[in-house]
């Protein structure tokens, strides 16, 4: 029992011992610190003191220190923090004159740097000074004329070449290019003036065409995707917006093959967007017409018509001339003039229409439900002008572009249903014609699939 007592009692002590060996260690470091930092305060003032004096051409740090008896390191490390310091207030307005130069000249002699250690210093100056600049520069988002202007001149006048200025600010100019290149594009128009922007920015942070073009391409076709989306959400492509998304492929290198999909559906939007104007289509049929009519558009059709009991469907034929809607099935059959129709509702597998007809209103469900909405709108505005442009389908595709930056941030760029990013469309949630809003929470992203499949019946 004893023994187990010494034997406790001595490792108790041991560890005791340790421990005031460690606290006194760490106090003797800490003044050591303290005195070396007195030592290097003194003698730098000693120093510059002795370098402010003219006419010392002759002065060596070498000879100064041991006269001052401080041990060289002390000496190196004060003398490379005032050069460092010296050199950084001589750049301080971009440039170094003739005579500056020559004066840091005898400064480094008189010091006694090492060459590399000088160039190691001065390129430490000049990437802080560079750095500061650019992000004073960038600080608002937008670089003006004078801005790229006084980088430019700061990288001549510091003697800074691209690929240092790339490597000093390489993450900031990156991520600063591509802020500006999508938000140039986000709208789905690029002016001139835009343009200008974009290319004075890339001037600015000093990026080559392949660095711009390595910058976007890493999300080029994301970019195209939002752009085309924002662009065909209200049914039409204007000559603006085309060239727009041209050049947004050839900026960022997109090839036609990546973009097969987007060139057909911008084709099929455009082809709407004529219907709609009222630039038709002229269909062949076998049915007999009146003299002048025009058939637009024929095909199967479930028309579906509620009574006060239930919900009936027939399935039929439908066809849309110049002057009449008619549908014809063995059950039910029918026609009315397009001017009767009051309202138009799209939803994934057809229309709803709401005419002030005996007989017409009701689900029309069709194979292509998108292109018989456009030329049933193209009839309308033939019969009553602009009276299909306050349709339903019409309002449904107004939404505007603040609801869908951020619907499309929100789902991050990607479908709600299955996830993917192929061609997406901002959907209703609540449709148009049942009283839904072009809000963000009543807007959601769905790829083309998943729309098509998607009941708005609600």
């Amino acid at each position: 029992m004893i023994g187990a007592f010494i034997l406790f009692f001595t490792i108790g002590a041991g560890a005791a011992g340790i421990g005031y060996l460690v606290y006194y260690n760490a106090q003797e470091n800490k003044a050591r610190e303290a005195k070396r930092r007195e030592e290097e305060t003194q003698f730098r003032a000693l120093l510059l003191h002795e370098l402010g004096k003219k006419q010392r051409t002759s002065f060596r740090l070498s000879e100064f220190s041991a006269k001052c008896e401080v041990p060289d390191e002390i000496a190196r490390r004060v003398a490379e923090d005032i050069y460092a310091s010296y050199y950084r207030k001589l750049i301080a307005d971009g440039t170094i004159a003739p005579e500056e130069q020559k004066r840091i000249t005898l400064l480094t002699q008189a010091l006694e740097i090492d060459p590399e250690q000088v160039r190691r210093i001065e390129q430490h100056a000049r990437k802080q000074a560079y750095s500061q600049a650019v992000d004073g520069v960038l600080a608002d988002g937008r670089v003006t004329d004078e801005e790229a202007r006084s980088l430019e001149s700061l990288r001549r006048g510091l003697g800074i070449s691209s690929h240092d200025a790339n490597l000093w600010t390489g993450e900031v100019s990156r991520s600063s290019y591509l802020a500006t290149f999508r938000r140039i594009v986000r709208d789905g128009v690029v002016t001139s003036e835009e343009r200008a922007e974009l290319l004075r920015c890339k001037k600015a942070l000093a990026l080559s065409d392949e660095q711009a073009d390595s910058i976007i391409r890493a999300e080029a076709l994301a970019l195209y995707r939002e752009t085309f989306a924002m662009v065909v959400q209200d049914g039409v492509i204007t000559e603006e917006e085309e060239k727009t998304l041209t050049w947004l492929q050839d900026w960022a290198s997109l090839s036609d093959r990546d973009l097969a999909e987007y060139h057909a559906r911008s084709k099929v939007v455009k082809k709407l967007a004529a219907y709609r104007e009222g630039k038709l289509p002229v269909v062949k049929t076998r049915t007999m017409l009146e003299g002048g009519e025009t058939c637009h558009w024929e095909g199967s059709c479930a028309f579906g018509y509620e009574t006060r009991t239930q919900y009936h469907e027939v399935t039929g034929k439908l066809i849309v001339t110049n002057r009449n809607i008619y549908f014809s099935s063995p059950s039910k059959s029918f026609s009315f003039k397009p001017s009767r129709i009051l309202d138009i509702g799209r939803y994934s597998g057809g229309l709803e229409i709401k005419a002030n007809a005996r007989l017409g209103s009701g689900h029309y469900r069709v194979t292509d439900a998108e292109e018989l909405e456009a030329i049933l709108a193209g009839v309308v505005r033939k019969h009553k002008y602009l009276l299909s442009e306050s349709y339903s389908s019409a309002m449904a595709r107004h939404i505007s572009d603040e609801v869908k930056r951020e619907v499309w941030d929100r789902d991050g760029g990607r479908c709600v249903k299955c996830g993917k990013d192929d061609y997406l469309e901002f959907d209703h949630i609540i449709p148009h014609s049942r009283g839904g809003a072009s809000t963000v929470g009543n807007v959601q992203l769905l790829c083309r699939r998943c729309n098509l499949l998607k009941s708005d019946r609600i």
